[in-house]
This record gives structure tokens, C-alpha cells and sequence, in this order.
């Protein structure tokens, strides 16, 4: 932290240095910390307006989607994009089991911790129990809905507006009530949070590429990049940890445990032990900068050829979200060299292998 700290000091000392930037970026800091402080005022509803329970949110989301989808693109609240259609009819239309006694038990709890947090006299509170205890108000809800059933839920996404609006279903019935609420306090965080937050942003990336040009590069932001890392190891608990292991150690591994618990093996691994050449790299660490989200990204040589997946950081690299720090922080990938050779010897697919290596020539 203190070397972010001194990295921010650093950035706004260069920004108050240029009246021209000063100028144009900055108010950003200050923007940023009022919009803070008025999410921090009403912090506990967005956290304690909510019954942690799949019913009430699929009744939420299909009284939001019945009247999203009549508006353009544009106007939708965030979910209900065009492009986000067809994931969400998925979710509404899924055949999962939502277990009634479970339900109960959550949204009992959900409530209790409402009324420990903001009070029985809270308006979410006094919609939701309507004179009832937190048990009673949560049974009568799981026991009059019937949104556990896909094909309810279809024929009401199906039916539009008008069949949202004639449900008696309690979960629906209690959704419509609690929807202008809800999107009182939307409307509000967009106003004075969101939008605030993203024009801040957008001045703070400026006033950076200003200051550092291209001798930085700038926060991810869900778009393509790439980043350029060495293969290496690290130190470890007092030791060194190696930049690779191999087939030999997950057959280590699984038997200093026993092959019990994360270190059972499939019966197809220990029956082809022998099959593979056990000197294979299984997982290799690099000093790539990633971050979540990352996982199944392609890790790519100096040939342009593909080496390993990343699949996760180092525990090391959990501050990475913050600052990166190149003699700890290592991205953990798997290498194609194990793929391949479990997938010609242990799963049969030679062909697969075949097709994968000429596709790479």
C-alpha cells in the first residue's frame, strides 16, 4: 500500500504541477471522494435491501425484463441488453431444483439481519414482513409461489407485462411492489455514483496518458491486451519455488496425501501411470501481469506458438489488484506439453492431438 500511496502522490503532484491539467483533470480526486461518501450514506440498503433467495430474485428480474425489453437498447437498465437477451431467458428458463425449505431458512435470515442492520421501520422491511414475523413472511412467500417451475416462469417472460401484472404469485406480488424502490434508489446511484465514477474515471485515464504517455500501461478494462512475462521461479516459504512441475510430482503429490480428498486421482491416471512419460511439464509460473479473469487465456512463445492456458495467480499476486510486484507476483498456466500427452495416451483422442498440432502449422 505504501508504494501505491507514493505512486498516487507522484501522479497528483504531476497534474497539479501543469496549470493545463490541473484545469482539466483536477477535480477528478475531489469527484471521486464525494461520490464515495454519498454511497457510504446509504450503503446498508444496497447491501441489507435483499432476500438472498433464487424465487425472489427470478420474480425481480422477470418483473424488470417484462418491462425493460419494451424500451430501446439504450434506455435498459443494466442485464437487460440486447446483447445480455438471450444468457438471461437461459437463466429464467433453467430447470435447476430450488429447494422450498432452504429458501425458507434463507430469506428468514436475510430478514433478521435487515432488522438487526436498519430497523423494523425501514420501508423495504415494512413491504416485506407486512405485519408478520421474519419465519412467517418467508414461509408464506416460498409456500404461494410457484417460480420453482420453469415453465411458470416461461409462460410468464412469454406472456409480457400484462401476465407480470395479473400474477397472484406472492414472489411476483411482492416483486411489483418492491420495484419502484428499487429503481428510485438505481436511478439515484446512477446519478450521483455511477455517473460521477465514470466521468472521474475517464479524466484520471487522460490526465495519466497525459503524464506517462506509453511508459505505463493503463488499468484492464475488459478489452483484448497483452502482457509480456518471463518464465522463472520465485522465493517461497523460505525456499524457492520451482518455475515448473511435472507428471512426476502430481503423482508425488497425490500419494504424500494418500490420494485422498484434492489429491485423488481418477482411476483413468493411475491405471496409465505407466503410459506417460512422467518427465512432461504439468504447470509452469511466469511473470505475467494478470488479474481475474484471465483464465483460459493463451499463453503464446516468442514463435507465436501456444505454450500453456493460464488458469490462476499465485497467492503472491492476490495484492495485484492493487500494485505489481514482479519478484513475487507469477501467473499460473498449464502446459500444452500435459494436454497433449494425456490426451494421446490416457483419453485416446490421437486425432485431436493431430488436428490441434497441424492447425498450429
Amino acid at each position: 500500500m505504501s508504494k501505491k500511496q507514493k505512486d498516487e502522490d507522484e501522479f497528483r503532484a504531476k497534474v497539479a504541477a501543469d496549470p493545463e491539467w490541473k484545469a482539466a483533470y483536477g477535480g477528478a480526486w475531489d469527484a471521486v471522494v464525494e461520490a464515495e461518501n454519498k454511497n457510504a450514506s446509504r450503503a446498508k440498503e444496497l447491501f441489507f435491501h435483499g432476500l438472498n433467495s433464487e424465487l425472489a430474485n427470478l420474480a425481480r428480474t422477470l418483473v424488470e425484463f417484462v418491462v425493460e425489453v419494451k424500451k430501446p437498447d439504450g434506455e435498459r437498465l443494466p442485464g437487460y441488453h440486447q446483447a445480455e437477451l438471450d444468457s438471461l431467458k437461459f437463466q429464467l428458463a433453467s430447470p435447476a431444483p430450488i429447494y422450498g425449505g432452504m429458501e425458507i431458512a434463507r430469506i428468514t435470515g436475510a430478514i433478521e439481519q435487515d432488522q438487526a442492520e436498519l430497523g423494523s421501520d425501514d420501508p423495504f422491511l415494512k413491504i416485506v414482513l407486512n405485519g408478520k414475523t421474519a419465519h412467517e413472511a418467508a414461509a408464506e412467500l416460498v409456500n404461494g409461489s410457484k417460480l420453482a417451475d420453469p415453465e411458470v416462469r416461461k409462460k410468464l417472460m412469454e406472456g409480457g407485462e400484462a401476465a407480470v401484472a395479473a400474477s397472484s404469485d406472492s414472489m411476483i406480488v411482492l416483486a411489483r411492489k418492491l420495484d419502484p424502490m428499487r429503481r428510485a434508489f438505481t436511478k439515484w446511484r446512477e446519478d450521483n455514483i455511477q455517473s460521477v465514477q465514470q466521468r472521474a474515471g475517464e479524466q484520471l485515464g487522460k490526465a495519466r496518458f497525459a503524464a506517462y504517455g506509453k511508459s505505463t500501461y493503463p488499468d484492464a478494462t475488459f478489452t483484448l491486451r497483452l502482457s509480456y512475462g518471463q518464465v522463472k521461479g520465485y522465493a517461497m516459504n523460505g525456499t524457492q519455488a520451482p518455475y515448473k512441475t511435472t507428471l512426476y510430482g502430481l503423482y508425488d503429490r497425490a500419494a504424500s496425501f494418500d490420494f485422498d480428498g484434492p489429491f485423488y486421482l481418477p482411476s483413468r491416471y493411475l491405471e496409465g501411470r505407466a503410459k506417460l512419460d512422467l518427465a512432461t511439464p504439468l504447470n509452469f509460473v511466469s511473470s505475467n501481469d494478470i488479474i481475474g479473469g484471465n483464465s483460459g487465456s493463451p499463453v503464446i512463445n516468442r514463435n507465436a506458438e501456444i505454450v500453456g492456458l493460464i488458469f490462476d495467480g499465485n497467492i503472491e499476486s492476490l495484492v495485484g489488484d492493487f500494485v505489481y510486484d514482479e519478484a513475487k507476483n507469477r501467473a499460473v498456466a498449464v502446459h500444452t506439453g500435459a494436454m497433449t500427452e494425456a490426451m494421446r495416451k490416457l483419453y485416446g483422442a490421437q486425432k485431436l492431438v493431430d488436428e490441434l498440432l497441424q492447425g498450429a502449422n
